[in-house]
Order: C-alpha cells, then structure tokens, then sequence
C-alpha cells in the first residue's frame, strides 16, 4: 500500500521502508528525504545523529489522525459556505446589520438546517432532543442527553441504542431540561417557545458558551446509557489509571509504580490516547464515569 496519500513522495516512502526493514540508503537527496520524515514524525536521529525509523504503529497511525484531521478541517470550511448563504440572505434583509438569531419556523424545515450544519461538524451536542444525522466519522464527536422518562418508550430507547453504538455517546438525566442543540460551538439551536415547532438559530458567542457549559455540566452528572466494564485493561493499565485519579504529582506515581518518570508519562499517554482524552483530568473522568476505576 502506498503512503503517498498521507504527503509521502515515492522516494521519501522507499527511504522509511529502507530504514525499517534496516538499510540506510546513501544516494542523492537523502538527507533531505530524512528531514522531510522527521518533520512528519516517521524518523529520529538517535545520540550519534543516525536516523531511526519510528514504528509503523506509532508514526504512521499518527500521521493518519493528522491528515484526518485536516481533511476534516477543510471539509468543515466548505460546509460553513451553506451557513454563509444564510447569512448573507439575513444581512440583505437586515440591510447591512449582523444577525446573531435568526427563527426558523416549522419542525421539518428546523431538522433540515440542524442536519444542514451538523453534518460534516466536527462536535454536534444534543440535549433532550434526537439529532437524525448519519454516523459520526472518526473525527466526529457527537454527545447526546435524554431522560430516564423519555426511554420508557421501548422505541425510543431501542433508537438511542443505536445511535449510541454508532458513536453518539447518549447518556440519562432523571428530570426533563432545556432542549438545544450546539454545533461545532458556533451556533446553538433552541426552542422559540415550549412545545413549539419553530427554533431559534443563534450565533452570539457568549450565548453558545452560556448553553456549552449547561451542556457539559449536566453531562459530567448524567449516566451512561450502557455502562460497560474497561475493553481488556491490563494490570498495569488499571495501576495507572488508579495513579492517574489519585495522585497528582507524577514523580510520586512513578515511584509507587516502581518505574521512572519517563516510562510513567509514556503509559499515561498511551492511556489517554486509548480513552480519547484531551488531557489529564478528562481521562480520569471518563474512565470514572464508565466504571473503569
């Protein structure tokens, strides 16, 4: 399989398979093509300034999620040119001003300008309300809140299994709450009036802050739709994630591990990685939340 899809040339591609399979090539253009690897973070020169080649599991797996990511970014600014065709027809209308909320009149024409948005978003929340969307790719991250009562309708509940399996992590509150759903952080869809079928679109940043930080307080509360045990945690894994949650300084974990420091930060990467963290404190909570420690 070629590699020239992640930004490899031909000959960049043939040096990392030289240098894993433990030949280092000396013609022209080298030492340019090893930059050009390092940069990607597909080779390392060791003490002696040697290229070594990273592993395949490691290197080459990140440079996928990175070229997802900006396959993804590109994708989410051709997808706001819709948004911007709405925009544009408000500031016509409004002869010049900005409008940051804009209402959206009847339930069918509110789902299709939420699918409209949602679809290529990069983080779409819900909150007491389904979101009929395709499933979510891997950069996708879709988080969704229901409550206990409304998955006493055996349909409705077997429909939040599915679309929790397919990646739209659901989770239970006890009580009925505001509806909304946040896109990407940029806009916010909520109720004109209770009950209603129209919506109001809104754009004003604080307003979509005010209505995130609702979202993901009552989210840090809620309960997972199918708790499940940790997929295969090792002994060791399990020991870090323990650390991890109760100790906050890493020599003192490292010490209790037995191991150093270096080798104690590089399971917590590994870790997190592995429960899709973006930092310290999120990865002790979710494992928290899904009954790992």
């Amino acid at each position: 399989m070629s590699l020239s899809s992640l930004g490899l040339t031909d000959f960049e591609e043939c040096v990392y398979r030289d240098l894993l399979s433990g030949h280092e090539t000396t013609s022209d253009g080298v030492p340019a093509a090893l930059q050009r690897l390092a940069a990607l973070g597909l080779v390392r020169f060791d003490a002696a300034g040697h290229p070594v080649a990273v592993e395949p599991e490691i290197g080459v797996s990140r440079l996928i999620r990175r070229r997802l990511l900006e396959t993804h970014a590109q994708q989410r600014r051709i997808s706001a040119a819709w948004e911007a065709v709405h925009l544009l027809s408000a500031r016509q209308r409004g002869r010049g001003r900005t409008v940051t909320i804009e209402q959206i009149d009847g339930a069918d024409r509110v789902a299709e300008r939420i699918r409209s948005l949602a679809l290529d978003a990069q983080e779409v929340l819900a909150m007491h309300r389904s979101v009929d969307l395709p499933r979510p790719g891997e950069t996708t991250r879709r988080r969704t809140i229901v409550s206990r009562k409304s998955v006493l309708d055996q349909a409705f509940l077997d429909h939040c299994r599915a679309l929790h399996r397919s990646g739209d992590h659901h989770r239970l509150v006890d009580d009925d709450g505001q509806q909304l759903v946040i896109v990407d952080r940029a806009v916010v869809f909520v109720p004109s009036e209770p009950g209603g079928d129209s919506a109001l679109l809104i754009s004003q940043a604080g307003v979509v802050a005010a209505m995130a930080d609702l979202f993901e307080r009552v989210w840090s509360h809620a309960q997972d739709l199918e708790p499940c045990p940790a997929p295969g945690l090792t002994p060791r894994e399990r020991r870090v994630l323990y650390l991890l949650a109760s100790t906050r300084k890493d020599e003192v974990a490292a010490r209790e591990m037995g191991v150093s420091l270096r080798t104690y930060r590089r399971h917590v990467a590994a870790l997190l990685e592995r429960l899709g963290a973006a930092n310290r404190f999120q990865g002790a909570l979710l494992a928290k939340q899904q009954g790992w420690i």
